[in-house]
């Protein structure tokens, strides 16, 4: 028993004369030195937090504009069996980038009621803003000239609206 309270002793002396000493070696420079190397580190991370939030901020204005696929897909969605386009117009300068881009559909449609329905779908979509029917007027045209040369009986139309600027800016015709 006796050599065990010994070997503690021993220790206890050795943990705290012999060690202690030892760790008291780390001085004040030394520790500025960890702590400048422990400070540039953090302004080298907060640059980084810093251009990935810039970053960010650019990828988020660039997602919040439909893209013209986008576009088109809502359109074939609200566009009915019996209407069809001929012809699709999109004005987007890219000058002022604020701006709605405009669209111009003509086509033709088998009576004014497609017509009103294809309107009226169209301007219940949160897409497309400022619907106004330009035109529609009956008129004749041949189906197809291997099939028939009966002509029918159709609406023409031309519907202009606006839509949020298209990712790209594209001007397409």
């Amino acid at each position: 028993m006796l050599m065990l309270g010994l070997i503690f002793g021993f220790y206890q002396y050795q943990l705290h004369a012999v060690l202690s000493k030892n760790r008291s070696k780390t001085t004040l420079e030394d520790m500025h030195t960890r702590l400048g190397a422990t400070l540039a580190e953090i302004k080298i991370a907060r640059h980084e937090i810093e251009q990935l939030s810039q970053q960010n901020a650019f990828l988020k204005t660039l997602n919040t504009h439909p893209s013209f696929s986008e576009v088109l897909l809502k359109l074939s969605n609200v566009i009915n069996d019996r209407t069809w386009l001929s012809r699709l117009a999109i004005d987007s300068s890219p000058e002022n980038e604020t701006v709605a881009a405009g669209i111009h559909l003509y086509g033709y449609s088998l009576s004014n009621e497609d017509v009103g329905n294809f309107l009226t779908q169209l301007s219940a979509t949160q897409l497309f803003q400022n619907v106004l029917l330009r035109y529609a007027r009956e008129t004749q045209i041949v189906p197809s000239p291997q099939e028939s040369k009966t002509p029918l009986k159709v609406i023409q139309f031309q519907i202009d609206c606006e839509t949020p600027r298209f990712n790209g800016n594209r001007k397409t015709g």
